[in-house]
C-alpha cells in the first residue's frame, strides 16, 4: 500500500514507526500534492493538510491516527519584525506552504489581532527578513531562529480551544484507511519512550532534536474525540469566516 505523506521533522518521526512495516511504500511529497496523489491513486492514502478536506470532501478520514500540536511544537512558525522596511498588514508565506496556513493565517490575525492581513507568496529563494513571515516546514529549522518566533499551531489552539489538527489521514478507500489504524495503535506512548533513538536516526541538527525532545508534549499522533471536535471546529470557523458557502460533514471511520 502507498503512503503519501508530507516532509517535514514530524512526519519522518511517524515513517521512523512506520517503516518496520514492510507492507507500507512511504513516499515523501510536498503538502500542496498530496491530496492530488489520492485523485490518482484510490487505493493510497495519504496524510493531507487537514482543510483540503475542502475541496476533497468524498475522502475518508482517520478519527484515530493525524499530527495535532497545542503548544510550542509546530510546522509554522510566525516571525515578525520592528524593522521599519516591513510592509505593515502583509505577511509573507514561503516554505511548503498548504491551503491551511493560506486561509488561517488571515483568520488568526482577524481574531486574535483584530487586523486585516494581506497573504503573498514568497517564492524568493532567499528569505527577506525585513518583512512578517510565516514559515512552513523544515526551512523554519534552517534559516531562521525558530526559538524567537511565535508558534502557529500554540495560536490556533488558542484561538480553537482545542489542539490544532494540522494533519490528517485520508483515503478514498476505506479499507486502506483501516488497515493503517491498525498499524498506528499506541504510537504516542511509543514514540515517548522510543524518542531518543528515533531522533537519532533522522538526519537533523542536535539543537532541533533536543527542542522537539523537550516540547514533545505538545505533539500528537493519536487522535481522540478531542481532536475529531477540534477539525469539525476548524472548518465551523472557516464557514463563518465566509470562506465556505456550506457546511459538511467529515467522513470519520
Amino acid at each position: 500500500m502507498k503512503l503519501f505523506m508530507p516532509s517535514n521533522i514530524y512526519s519522518k518521526i511517524l515513517k521512523s514507526f512506520l517503516e518496520k512495516n514492510n507492507q507500507l511504500e512511504i513516499i515523501l511529497k510536498e503538502s500542496s500534492l498530496l491530496s492530488k496523489e489520492l485523485e490518482n491513486d484510490r487505493e493510497a492514502v495519504a496524510l493531507i493538510p487537514s482543510l483540503d478536506l475542502i475541496n476533497h470532501r468524498e475522502l475518508f478520514v482517520s478519527g484515530k491516527s493525524g499530527i495535532s500540536f497545542d503548544g510550542t511544537l509546530s510546522n509554522s512558525y510566525f516571525y515578525l519584525t520592528e524593522n521599519e522596511e516591513r510592509t505593515l498588514g502583509k505577511i509573507l508565506l514561503r516554505g511548503d506552504v498548504s491551503l491551511n496556513e493560506i486561509i488561517l493565517t488571515k483568520i488568526l490575525f482577524d481574531e486574535r489581532f483584530s487586523s486585516e492581513v494581506e497573504i503573498t507568496l514568497d517564492t524568493h529563494k532567499e528569505p527577506d527578513g525585513s518583512q512578517n513571515t510565516l514559515v512552513v516546514g523544515n526551512e523554519n529549522f534552517s534559516f531562521w531562529d525558530y526559538n524567537s518566533s511565535i508558534s502557529f499551531s500554540d495560536q490556533m489552539a488558542e484561538l480553537l480551544d482545542y489542539p490544532y489538527v494540522n494533519f490528517i489521514f485520508a483515503s478514498n478507500s476505506r479499507y486502506a484507511l483501516e488497515n493503517l489504524e491498525a498499524k498506528l495503535l499506541d504510537i504516542d506512548s511509543f514514540i515517548e519512550e522510543n524518542i531518543d533513538t528515533i531522533l537519532d536516526g533522522i538526519n537533523t541538527t542536535d539543537e532541533l532534536k533536543l527542542y522537539v525532545k523537550e516540547n514533545l508534549g505538545s505533539l500528537y499522533f493519536e487522535m481522540t474525540n478531542n481532536e475529531t471536535e477540534a477539525l469539525s471546529e476548524m472548518i465551523k470557523m472557516v464557514y463563518y469566516h465566509g470562506i465556505l458557502d456550506d457546511l459538511f460533514d467529515v467522513k470519520f471511520i
